[in-house]
């Protein structure tokens, strides 16, 4: 490995393993929701509203921090998003007032998506060539969740320390927050300057807007990311099926869960990043993905919901995870495939992220319904079917990209051979 590969790599892990824990704190109510609403003495309503304060800021800010992305330089953006979520952690750790807990969550915000997911997006892709683009993103989404594993057992061993749930909470809070602010330190040390070709610090316009949104490879990805995403929420309903329809112990339950978060987490992104470089195409990988993935639900659909069968739904959760975890950890790489120039990545990924994570918005108020008015297997099927649709959507988009792509590359081609 020569110096310029070590350190790409090198880089590539620093920016990943601090994307591992960005978002601890913005979803800390996950592992600490008791704690929060007696150390911040709120009520349920209100911890509600600081969730809905945090995903409503991130929400809007997606699309122009694309455009930031693609106007400041994003080693500056990186360094800045971490060293301000630090003082934001440090800040909620003194337990401060309810008003001003909204605020900080609305912050959080603005550090966690405005000034970092689309800078973060279009640092990986400039760490690797075109062909590439597999490995590079593949390998952040495996870092990230090793960051995140590393982080949780750290986490455990403060609320192990801890003299009570609000003080292992606090605890928690100061050490992201120093964790923060060193990542911020060392991006700032270690992350070059990008090429004058890929960000141009000047005033904010919307002209790379306007470029992005005319370029067809955009709304490709866009469509590609949103099947996946899709599919990836129908995920969460796996284990409460294992539960309510097959009666599996919450023990086993507990360690299907840890497997399929950590151990399949970490390894399927890298390997569909390797697998897509491979053959050359990132957007065919998910295409196949997105085939195998389909055979998987009409496996889950055609599987009797006697107990005795249960190992069939228990296997196919871990594989449908892996395929799943894999596509998520790649499927912005095609950008570089669908004709996306590197310069107009920001405004591409933001634009992109902002369409393609809609379902957030609806599609878990519609499956609660379908487990409500549908109880028993049939909700769950429904919900099944529904990714299967999604499966087929995201297979026909993938190889379409795929065939975009190659027609893009003989006409560079022939323009070059001219």
């Amino acid at each position: 490995m020569n110096n310029q590969t070590f350190k790409k790599y090198f880089l590539l892990s620093v920016i990943a393993l601090g994307a591992g824990v960005i978002y601890k704190v913005a979803y800390m109510k996950e592992a600490f929701y008791a704690a929060m609403l007696a150390g911040f003495n709120i009520t349920n309503t209100q911890l509600g509203t600081i969730s809905s304060i945090y995903g409503t800021v991130a929400l809007i800010s997606y699309f122009p921090g694309g455009i930031l992305a693609d106007k400041v330089s994003y080693k500056k953006l990186l360094a800045f998003s971490f060293l301000s979520s630090g003082v934001l952690s440090l800040w909620c750790s003194t337990m401060p007032s309810y008003g001003t807990v909204k605020l900080i969550f609305g912050l959080f915000g603005i550090t966690t998506i405005l000034t970092y997911w689309s800078a973060f997006v279009k640092t990986i892709r400039s760490l690797g060539s075109d062909e590439e683009q597999g490995r590079m993103f593949g390998l952040a989404e495996g870092i990230r969740g090793i960051s995140g594993l590393i982080a949780s057992f750290i986490v455990m061993g403060i609320l192990e320390i801890a003299t009570s749930e609000i003080g292992g909470m606090q605890g928690t809070l100061i050490f992201y927050g120093v964790i923060y602010i060193v990542v911020g330190i060392v991006t700032m040390i270690m992350l070059p300057n990008p090429e004058k070709d890929e960000t141009t610090e000047n005033s904010l316009n919307f002209s790379n807007v306007i470029k992005v949104m005319k370029l067809k490879g955009t709304w490709l990805v866009c469509a590609l990311v949103f099947c996946w995403y899709m599919v990836y929420t129908t995920t969460s309903y796996a284990v409460p099926y294992l539960t309510n329809v097959f009666g599996v112990s919450s023990i086993a339950l507990s360690t299907l869960s840890i497997i399929r978060a950590y151990g399949i987490g970490i390894l399927a992104a890298p390997v569909a990043g390797f697998v897509g470089d491979k053959i050359g195409s990132c957007s065919k990988a998910l295409a196949w993905a997105s085939i195998v993935g389909f055979a998987m639900m009409v496996a889950y659909l055609v599987t009797p919901t006697d107990p005795k069968y249960v190992m069939i739904p228990m296997a196919l959760t871990l594989l449908f995870s892996f395929v799943v975890f894999a596509a998520r950890g790649i499927y912005f790489s095609p950008m570089a495939e669908a004709g996306i120039p590197l310069a107009l990545t920001g405004a591409a990924s933001g634009l992109i992220s902002v369409l393609g994570y809609l379902p957030d918005m609806f599609i878990f108020n519609v499956m609660g319904s379908w487990l409500d008015n549908y109880p028993g297997a049939q909700g769950f099927h429904y919900i099944f079917i529904l990714a299967a649709v999604f499966l087929i959507l995201a297979t026909l988009i993938g190889f379409y990209i795929y065939r975009y792509g190659k027609k893009l590359k003989s006409q560079k081609a022939s323009a070059v051979a001219k």
